[in-house]
């Protein structure tokens, strides 16, 4: 009868412990649910001007309060598509020019090579994660540092695979530019938010690099 009992009593504390488990992961996804809808919400607002981003008094004093006015997560970097028989061609390159190196002595010039294909091999096997960034009414938010408006010079946004990546040139020698990834459903309500803090860069012609780097540049016109 106790051993009855006992086993009674275990699969009723298993099961409890199951339920509050259950229980707590539908709070955990309601609550995630409730926030993406808020922040839904809050974009269509910005998009069809319900919402007004105006000029905060405070500036005018030493203090501004840091406000959130729009947050979004996405992947750090772009996803580097990296094969093996490509990285093997790039390797091959890379090895014979280091030979050539080693003969001239340039011993700095293959250390540089060796971390860029280590970088290269790391980004190209490992999957980007997803970071936050805010835009507050001090400034920008990104990878835990607040770069404030006084800071900030310019912004644009170029568009690549399945995101757009956002420019922003800082006043800064380090770092010159801010680069963050945006979702497509995000970029109208970020524009929006910009664009009454920041000049939109006028680029007559965008450089190779700058288009392979980051995308391909969007006018103001077709923002």
């Amino acid at each position: 009868m106790k051993e009855k009992d006992t086993l009674k009593n275990l699969a009723d504390l298993i099961t409890g412990e199951k339920a509050l488990r259950e229980k707590e992961e539908k709070l955990k996804e309601e609550k995630k649910r409730a926030k993406e809808e808020q922040d839904d919400k809050r974009r269509k607002k910005i998009i069809e001007g319900k919402i007004q981003i105006e000029e905060d008094p405070v500036q005018m004093k030493e203090v501004v309060q840091n406000i959130k006015l729009f947050q979004w997560e996405a992947p750090e970097r772009y996803q580097i598509k990296l094969n093996s028989k490509g990285f093997m061609v790039i390797l091959a390159v890379s090895l014979a020019f280091i030979v050539l190196l080693a003969i001239l002595g340039k011993y700095f010039l293959i250390a540089a090579i060796i971390s860029i294909l280590f970088v290269l091999y790391a980004a190209g096997t490992t999957k980007p994660f997803d970071v936050k960034h805010k835009i507050t009414k001090r400034g920008i938010d990104t990878a835990n540092k607040l770069y404030e408006w006084y800071m900030l010079d310019s912004f644009y946004f170029a568009e690549k695979e399945k995101y757009y990546t956002l420019i922003v040139n800082t006043k800064l020698n380090f770092p010159r530019v801010l680069i963050m990834l945006v979702h497509k459903k995000d970029k109208d309500a970020i524009f929006v938010i910009l664009q009454k803090y920041l000049l939109y860069e006028d680029i007559k012609k965008q450089n190779r690099i700058d288009e392979v780097t980051y995308g391909k540049y969007i006018p103001l016109e077709k923002v």
